[in-house]
């Protein structure tokens, strides 16, 4: 057995290549892993996601299923005094779309806004001629961070023939 093995340049050159590499990919994305806990908007997403699943599942959900709205208690939620609205007694609702913070349980200081969309627009319900756009609360500000939560519905039309129509609810909060 002879010891006249050595450490030759290039074994040195792959191992400390191998080391840079390992020590520039910890640097590189540890940072990025650890940052949806550092930034603290992590609050946001949940309000979004809690005030859609209940205004989808129960809020404005018609009897018997979670992914279908009542359009009588949807009509009445954006708009009270639609003609032949549901009153507040025969929907889930507490409070009607002009006090979202109230009905979702939201404090005042977070901005919430709802829209429900249909193939990229302002869904709208119509009652005896009259027409409610299906929109709450002010728009986003520009400079602050805002979380969204969406949920696919469809709204049951009684009167109409066509059969329940698909929309996406859209909640907001920054």
């Amino acid at each position: 057995m002879s010891d006249d093995r050595a450490q030759t340049v290039l074994d040195f050159v792959v191992g400390m290549s191998v080391f840079l590499v390992a020590v520039g990919f910890t640097f590189a994305f540890v940072p990025s892993l650890l940052e949806p806990y550092a930034v603290g908007e992590g609050a946001t997403v949940i309000v979004a996601e809690r005030g859609a699943a209940r205004l989808a599942e129960s809020s404005l959900a018609g009897a018997g299923s979670t992914a279908t709205l009542s359009h009588a208690c949807t009509l009445a939620f954006f708009d009270e005094t639609a003609p032949g609205a549901a009153t507040e007694s025969d929907c889930a609702w507490t409070e009607s779309a002009d006090d979202l913070h109230a009905e979702l349980g939201i404090d005042d200081f977070r901005g919430l806004n709802l829209t429900v969309t249909q193939h990229g627009s302002v869904g709208t319900l119509d009652s005896d001629g009259e027409t409610v756009a299906m929109r709450a609360g002010p728009a986003p500000p520009r400079t602050e961070s805002v979380s969204a939560a969406s949920r696919i519905v469809t709204i049951d039309d009684p009167e109409d023939r066509r059969g329940p129509e698909t929309y996406r609810l859209t909640l907001l909060v920054w």
